[in-house]
């Protein structure tokens, strides 16, 4: 995932996320799937500014190590 997401656009979408709903203050897992090499976790998480985002975390199914493949956050106010 560092590869593919490098230290500059993580600070980007991190400072975008603050702006729009704050910092992050919980979560809790509402859904697990897994499809063909890859395992989806969706989460319902609250943040400053905003109660109900949902993140989805995919991960590549390995060996003994499950690589982020993917992240994902939608809500409303992200959406403006």
């Amino acid at each position: 995932m560092k590869n593919a997401f490098p230290l500059q656009e993580f600070t980007e979408l991190r400072e975008t996320l603050e702006s729009k709903i704050g910092k992050y203050i919980s979560s809790t897992p509402t859904r697990v799937t897994e499809q063909g090499g890859f395992i989806a976790v969706i989460f319902t998480a609250k943040f400053e500014k905003e109660d109900n985002v949902t993140v989805r975390v995919v991960f590549e199914k390995g060996d003994e190590t499950h690589k982020v493949s993917g992240l994902w956050f939608d809500s409303p106010k992200l959406r403006e």
